[in-house]
């Protein structure tokens, strides 16, 4: 009976020092310093090195570009179009894309010296750009046009636009770079075949939707919906919506 008793004691110690072991404390996020850029910083980049971020600054036409190691601004602000909204890097790293939302072009800056290397006639109010995989196409969502246009990136030519919904806003290259997804304010997603530059689907997802991102296996993508606080998950090989989730 001691036996059985002496047994008995050891296994409630044991489930006691196992139920209060506490759970390792997790720090809550903590701001480290904050970085005075220009007026009106709508949107953050990375360079694909990590080494630098640009920052948009509408509302005096420049970009501000940070030291991300030492968390500071270098050098004078680059002067770019008129009301710059949004940047994305080329792959490679050596560009950097500026949509200028109120001049209707789009600001080529050369990375390695920080000058603005050419300007580019795009569609009405451009909201976004994104690069194929590829690096050779940078396709430009213009919110107030329907269309897309599409850049080659080697020659800065553009190439016909591509109607799409009402209102796109941003686009995204499926991994492979086969597709490009435009989300459009009207409550569609515009499905592109990059080859052939036509729009091959048109998917009905949630209310205003405003972005949209691939999974990095590129079979699934997730659809921002900002009206009524939702995600829509598309299958990507069947270009249906499997999915609705409640954000």
């Amino acid at each position: 009976m001691m036996i059985r008793s002496r047994t008995l004691s050891l296994a409630l110690l044991s489930l006691m020092m196992v139920v209060s072991v506490p759970a390792p404390a997790v720090a809550a996020p903590t701001e480290t310093s904050t970085i005075a850029v220009g007026n009106g910083p709508v949107s953050v980049a990375f360079t694909p090195n990590g080494k630098k971020a640009y920052v948009a600054n509408r509302n005096n036409d420049t970009v501000s570009v940070i030291n991300v190691k030492t968390g500071t601004v270098q050098g004078a602000p680059i002067t770019v179009g008129a009301g710059p909204i949004s940047v994305a890097f080329s792959p490679n790293g050596k560009k950097a894309y500026v949509t200028n939302y109120d001049g209707d072009t789009v600001s080529v800056i050369n990375v390695k010296t920080g000058t603005v290397a050419d300007t580019i006639n795009v569609g009405y109010y451009p909201q976004s750009v994104a690069f194929s995989p590829n690096g050779k196409k940078a396709y430009v969502a213009n919110r107030m046009g329907g269309t897309v246009s599409v850049v080659n990136v080697k020659t800065g030519t553009v190439a016909d636009p591509i109607t799409v919904g009402d209102g796109p806003l941003s686009v995204a290259f499926s991994p492979n770079g086969k597709k490009a997804y435009v989300a459009n304010w009207d409550g569609t997603v515009s499905v592109i075949t990059v080859k052939t530059s036509a729009v091959t689907g048109t998917i009905d997802v949630g209310d205003n939707p405003t972005s949209v991102a691939f999974t990095p296996n590129g079979k699934k993508a997730y659809v921002a919906n900002s009206a009524d606080g939702t995600v829509s998950v598309i299958n990507v090989k069947t270009g249906t919506v499997a999915d609705t989730i409640n954000v």
